[in-house]
Parts: structure tokens; sequence; C-alpha cells
């Protein structure tokens, strides 16, 4: 298979460019005019289609909720309109038929008759009267009766201070009606109450109060003449206002009565809104207290009227049902609240008293108004979804445009990439014939591009290992298409002049499931890096020769200074011991620092001899449970510690993998420095405590141990950790100044850290970080 292509080709699309395109086409592209409005002018439409299919809903939904509004106030209307002409049927049923009973009408006949006014409260009829009608009227709930003369003069009451006082209840009454039906319920009315005190034999009125009553009347006739009339007292707010009560539906809803004056006739559910508002004194009813007046505005929300209350308007219903009868306004108007409300209303002219039904607004059309809003929602979801439509129509071609533009220049970049990049790039079909391959990659092999494309890559630069034997191409995991693979370390490829290459390349499928589509193939040249590791690893072995012998060397000369540092301090010993009295005080004084210059020196010597010795080692780390470590230093403290009276806390300590020796040693010098800086008068007191911490590099044990000694300045945090580093003299505290960097070197020696912190007088605290786990470490 010898195909060879040309130029760069392998890098070419298809671009909607190569193809013919229609006339509408060419209309509508994007560079186009009509295809950057085309879109804006199709959402545009479909909002105005979906505006007005709302707007209709909307106008027919509202018009809907008033129609059903008006029927349901119409039906509260009729029915308490019902229930109040049962009720009053009723109490005019027992007025009649209480004057048609012929012992009253010979009751009023027998008082009628009587010449003195004072006798009537002892008259036989009177006593009958109040003894048998005053029960029944009591049982019924009336609050009393009234027998009136045919010229008003009162016959008989329950109360004796009316008998022979001219009654103002036929002043109530329709006279025309009264004789047509025989009997009639009067409206409410208000009644002043005058206690009357006697002081000195003299009559004076001391107290004026009111009474709301209303009376069933019923004329008595003697065959077929008025002889007189009968009139039941009854209490307007009891059950006169509960017939309304049936009007009162849902939250806001109220059916009441008023007269010719827009004056209230029943009680009202507002009444403390009203006395809020001023517009009724508190503890009188609001039946005749109140006239139907709208405010023109809310005074239920803190509203204050324009004008006097004597120029309020009678509200929309209370003018309507006075001039007109009969009506409805389902737009909204002002009760005698402010509020906006909706009603309808009828005029009883049999009983000369309008009927009112209403509701507030708010919640009549509460209903209509969440659907409206759900329908205007929808709207503006609708039009926000075509312009996001428009939008996104837009965008898409815009973006298939730039997509297009990108892939050719990304495929230019590319190829620059490929014609420019220092490693040699080169594309293999499904069996292994070269495709593609960049400058770098002919310079590196000294083959012409030509000399490669089409051929098979394995058998010119790939047919043999480095010690020149046969490799087959079958065992060749570079140019196998479809499998991802890295080449041996070792590998060759071999050039034009037949001189091999060390090379590292690596083979990545363009299609793992299609191997017929190729892979591309990634080499470079490691010859001068195969020349630098070979000079690193002399390196290393001449530096690892070298610690070597150093460490000997050290550890030698440790030996050797040890040796006469003995024999001087035995000779001193042996001059304390047998010389000490014939030598003066200057002698003295010279001995005594001669062994204690010696002293120092050894333990020098021995923390050098530590310090050096901790990377000398080469150990594999074990669990090591640090609670034992700590044990075990304490006991070989204990001495120390209670020559000290130090007190010491240990807390649970985790189990990490470390080297045992040197933990004990790190922790005996953490422990002994703690003893050694205490504050004089002071008893020592020390903590250490641990816990483990999970990070991003796993879990890490955290040990603090911390004292109560003379501490340090914060400055000084990180000098305390250097070779031969003391904050004080000798005189103050002894030691060498290797303690600490021996315990910072074992600590990174075990990929931890160590840190302090301290205040002058505050004790100090000493931080240790160990990774739990970790491996073997040279």
């Amino acid at each position: 298979m010898n195909t060879t292509p040309t130029g760069d080709t392998y890098l070419r699309t298809s671009s909607d460019d190569d193809e013919p395109k229609s006339a509408l086409q060419r209309l509508t592209d994007t560079d186009g005019w009509v295809g950057q409005v085309l879109p804006g002018l199709v959402a545009v439409t479909c909002i105005f289609i979906v505006a007005l299919a709302v707007m209709a809903g909307e106008g027919r939904l509202m018009s809907s909720a008033r129609e059903t509004n008006l029927r349901t106030l119409e039906t509260v209307l009729r029915n308490t309109r019902q229930r109040f002409e049962l009720w009053a049927q009723s109490r005019e049923n027992d007025a009649r038929v209480w004057a048609e009973n012929d012992r009253l009408k010979t009751a009023v006949e027998g008082l009628a008759s009587v010449p003195v006014p004072a006798s009537l409260a002892s008259s036989v009829d009177q006593s009958w009267l109040r003894g048998t009608l005053g029960p029944w009227l009591t049982e019924y709930g009336y609050r009393g009766f009234v027998l009136i003369a045919p010229n008003g003069t009162t016959l008989a009451s329950m109360r004796d201070e009316d008998l022979g006082q001219p009654s103002l209840v036929l002043d109530l009454v329709n006279m025309d009606r009264l004789a047509a039906a025989g009997v009639v319920l009067t409206r409410p009315h208000i009644v002043d109450l005058v206690d009357v005190g006697v002081t000195a034999g003299t009559t004076a009125a001391t107290a004026v109060d009111e009474e709301i009553l209303m009376y069933a009347v019923a004329a008595i006739r003697r065959d077929g003449d008025v002889i007189g009339y009968l009139a039941l007292r009854t209490d307007p707010l009891s059950e006169y206002t509960a017939t309304f009560r049936v009007g009162r539906t849902g939250v806001s809803g109220e059916t009441f009565a008023i007269d010719r004056d827009g004056r209230l006739l029943t009680e009202t559910r507002y009444a403390e809104e009203l006395v809020e508002a001023d517009l009724l004194v508190e503890g009188h009813p609001s039946i005749l207290h109140v006239e139907v007046r709208d405010p023109g505005v809310d005074v239920t929300m803190g509203g204050i009227p324009s004008r006097p209350y004597a120029d309020w308007p009678l509200t929309e219903a209370a003018r309507g049902v006075i001039a007109n009868g009969q009506g409805n306004n389902l737009q909204g108007y002002r009760d005698m609240r402010g509020v906006l409300v909706m009603g309808a209303w009828d005029w009883d002219s049999a009983r000369d008293i309008g009927l009112i039904t209403e509701v507030e607004l708010g919640e009549a059309m509460a209903g209509a108004n969440q659907a409206r809003a759900v329908l205007r929602v929808f709207a503006v979801a609708m039009a926000l979804s075509f312009i996001l439509l428009a939008v996104l129509f837009s965008a898409h071609r815009s973006i298939t445009r730039r997509r297009a533009y990108a892939t050719l220049e990304a495929n230019q970049r590319l190829s620059q990439i490929l014609m420019t990049v220092a490693e040699g790039i080169y594309g293999i079909d499904g069996d292994g014939v070269v495709t593609f391959i960049n400058p770098r990659a002919c310079a590196m092999l000294g083959y012409r591009e030509d000399e490669l494309i089409g051929k098979t890559m394995h058998s010119v630069v790939h047919h043999s290992r480095r010690d020149g034997s046969i490799f087959p191409r079958e065992e060749c995991p570079i140019h196998c298409a479809g499998v991802a693979a890295e080449s041996p370390d070792g590998d060759v490829f071999w050039t034009k002049n037949g001189q091999p290459i060390p090379i590292e390349s690596a083979s990545s499928p363009i299609d793992p499931v299609d191997k017929s589509i190729g892979a591309v193939v990634t080499f470079r040249d490691v010859t001068n890096r195969k020349r630098d590791e070979l000079a690193l690893r002399r390196y290393a072995q001449e530096l690892k020769r070298s610690n070597s012998e150093l460490q000997e060397f050290a550890y030698a000369a440790s030996h050797d200074l040890q040796e006469p540092l003995r024999k001087i301090q035995a000779f001193g010993e042996r001059l304390n011991n047998k010389c000490y009295d014939a030598l003066d005080d200057t002698g003295r004084h010279y001995l005594e620092r001669m062994v204690d210059a010696s002293t120092r020196m050894r333990r020098l010597i021995d923390d050098l001899l530590s310090y050096s010795r901790v990377n000398s080692k080469t150990t594999n780390f074990l669990p090591v449970d640090l609670s034992a470590v700590v044990a075990d230093v304490l006991s070989d403290l204990e001495p120390r510690i209670n020559a000290e009276d130090a007190r010491i806390r240990v807390s649970e300590l985790p189990a990490i993998e470390a080297d045992p020796g040197q933990m004990h040693q790190l922790f005996l010098n953490l422990l002994a420095n703690a003893l050694k800086f205490r504050r004089p008068g002071v008893q020592p007191s020390i903590s250490i405590e641990g816990s483990v911490e999970v990070g991003e590099n796993g879990a890490v044990a955290r040990i603090a141990v911390a004292d109560n000694g003379v501490g340090f300045e914060p400055r000084h945090a990180e000098r305390i950790f250097g070779m031969f580093e003391r904050l004080h003299g000798r005189d103050e505290f002894d030691g060498t100044g290797v303690g600490l960097a021996t315990c910072r070197k074992i600590a990174e020696r075990h990929a931890g850290e160590l840190t302090a912190w301290g205040e002058p007088d505050a004790g100090a605290v000493f931080t240790l970080l160990l990774p739990v786990r970790q491996g073997t470490v040279m």
C-alpha cells in the first residue's frame, strides 16, 4: 500500500463554504441582514400573539369571576331577606294571635272604662295581662308589651310609669298598612330612658340613657271596630340582628339593612374597626348610630378623610338602594370604612328598609387575581422563552460559524506546531503505514518526508534492536495501531545511514474502538539524557563513597578524641583525690576548671557523635508505640523527675512507623530540656499530648510537649535548633547546644518537622509532626 497524500490534507475538514447554497440559504445566512433580524422578528411576533391571548384570557377570567360573585351576592341577599321575612312574619303572627284573644279584648274594654288613669295599675285586667302575657313574652324572647287605646293612651304595660301616658308606638307605624294588614312590624328606633329621683318632695331628672326597641303592632277589633292596639316589644340586638348574620359569608362578607336616611338598622361585624376610626362611640351598638357614608379613604389603614363627617356622601350602595331600589356594583366602591368592596342591594318596600350585601373586593377577586397572576407569569415565561430561543438560535448560528473558523485556524496552528515542534511526530494507519510526519522526525532519522510517507514505519526505522537482532513487528508495541503503548527502556530507531539512536516513544490510538483509523506516535532522541544519567550515577556513587569515608572519619576522630580525654579525666580525678590538700586555692581552681572542661568536652563529643549517626543508619522503619517510648524515657529520667518534684502528664499517644532508638533519643532530649530549663521556685509541669490528623498527604501524628519553664523570646524560635546555639550562659544552664539540633534532624529523617513556640517566663511548646506510615529511608 503506497498512498502518497499531497500537502497536509490529513488536517483538512469539510466546510460549509465548500457546499453550494440556495438563494434562501444565502439570504438567511448569519452574515446577511435577514439572518440577523429574522430570529428577533419571529420572537416579537410570538410574544405579541401570546400577549393578545393573555389579555383576552384575563378579560374573560375577570368577567367570569364577577358574574360568579354577582350570583353569590344575589343568593346571599335573597336568603338573608327570606330569613328576615320569616322572622318578621313570626313576630307579626304572635301579635295577631294575641290580638284576637277574647280575654284580651275583654281586658282592653275593661281598662278603657277605668275612670282614673291612676287606677289602671290596680285593675284586675292589668293583673291578668301581666300574669298571663308577661311569662309568655319572657319565654319567647320578648322584652314586654304595650296595650294602647285608640286615642294613643297606654292602657297596659309591664311598667307602671307608662300607664295612662301617651304612647309613641303608633307614631312608628304606617297606619294605612296597619289598617290593611291588621299587624305591622316596626323598624328599630331609639327610646330615651330617664331615671327619676325624688328629693325633698320634688321630682327631678337625674340621668338620661337610651334603649333600642322595635314592636310587632296588631289592631284589636270587636265586631269590626278597633278597640285598641297590642304592641309586643322585641330587642333588635338579639334575634333581629341574628337573622342578618347569615349574610356574613367568608372573611369579609356582610349583609345589613338601612333606612331612607342611610342609617344602619342592623349590627355590623366591623364595629371594632369603626370604634378605632372614631366613627362609633365605644359601648354603643352600631344600630341607628352609624350612617353608611363614604369617607373617601381607608380609615382602617390610618387614612384621614379630607372633609368633615357631615359632608361625606352616602356609599354607592346606600345611594343606589335608596334611589333605585335594586342594583349592584362589581367593579368596586368604598364602604363605610373606606375599604373597596363589591355589593348587591334591594329595597324592601313592604318593610321600608334597604338590604345590602357586600364583600371586600380583594377577597371576592382573590381567586381571579391569582389566576390572572399565573397567566401573566405564563406570558412572561413564554416571552422570555421566545427571546431565549431567538438568542440561542442566533448564538448557535454564530457559534457554528465561529467554530468552523476556529477549526480552520486550529488546523493551521496544528500544522505549524507539527512542523516546528522539537519532538518527532508521525501518524500511521491501521496497517502501520505512515500518513504524515513532521520535519523534526525527518531530521532525527535523516530521511526526507516523501521517503517515509506511505511506507511501513517499523520496517524502515524499527526493524532491529540495539544489539542488531531482528525486532519482529508483531512484538513491537509502538506500531500496533489501536493500542496505547510506550517504548521499552533501551529502545532505538535506526537512521538512514544505519546508526542507532536511543529514543523514548509513545503510541496513542486515534480511536481505540476503530483500530483501522490508526495512531499517532511521538518520539525523542535521548542520547544526551542517557549520557547525563550515566554521569549522575557516577557522581552519586562518588558522593556515597565520600559520605561513608566522612562518617568513618567522624567516628574514628571522636573515638581518638575520647581516649586522651579519658586520660585527662582520670589524671584529674587522681590529682583531686591525692593532691587536693597539697594545692593552694589557685591550683584547686585550675583543677576544677580542668575537670569541668573535660566533662563538657566529653559530652560535646557524645552529642556530635549522636548527631552524625542520625543519617548514618540504614533502617527499615518499624511500628512504634509512642506511649511506650515516652514511658521508657520517663523511667530513665525518674531520679531527676523525683529530684525536681516535676509533674508530668501524658495523654494517649498514637503508634507510627519510625526508628525506635531515634524516637527514644528525641523524646529524651525534649523532656530533659523541659526539666533543665525550669524557673527557680516554680514546680516543673510538663504535658505531652498527641493526636492524629488526616490531610492531603495521609495521616500525620501531632505530638506537643509543653512546659512551664523559663521559655524564650518568639524571635529565637528557629535559632534554638541551630548547632551549638545557646540562649543562656553556662553559669545558668549547662549543655552543648546540640540536643535540639539532633531532635530536628531526627524529625526530618522521618519526613516530619519540629517547631517551637515560647514566651519568657511562660514556658515553651515543642510541636512534632510525623507521618503515621512511611517507607524505608536511607
